[in-house]
């Protein structure tokens, strides 16, 4: 059981607008606030590899947040902490059996 006082950390979760580009036939990306929500981050570890001459990682976190109003929440969205990007892989609703957190599964690659 999570209390509202682990809800310590401040996150943004932006929404996305996919615009088709006409001259290469390809999308952009842009990226707007759509709330900005206390919540509770749990560090689920990640890896680092080495892909041709550049080492990536990726770090995994559990997002935990009060259910406001969140019913238009998509894997589309993104949540940005610490000046760093996560990107929803799973959204789980009603995680404590009265509808009120909200656990989003995301992923930050760098």
């Amino acid at each position: 059981m999570i209390t509202i006082g682990e809800l310590d950390k401040r996150i943004t979760i932006d929404s996305v607008t996919i615009t088709p580009d006409t001259a290469y036939g390809g999308s952009t990306r842009e990226y707007e606030t759509f709330r900005t929500v206390w919540a509770k981050i749990e560090w689920k570890g990640g890896f680092e590899k080495e892909e041709g001459d550049k080492i990536t990682g990726m770090t995994k976190a559990h997002f935990y947040i009060r259910d406001i109003d969140m019913s238009t929440l998509t894997i589309q969205h993104r949540i940005t902490y610490d000046n760093k990007y996560f990107f929803p892989k799973v959204i789980n609703y009603d995680i404590d059996g009265r509808k009120q957190l909200i656990e989003i599964i995301a992923e930050n690659k760098n």
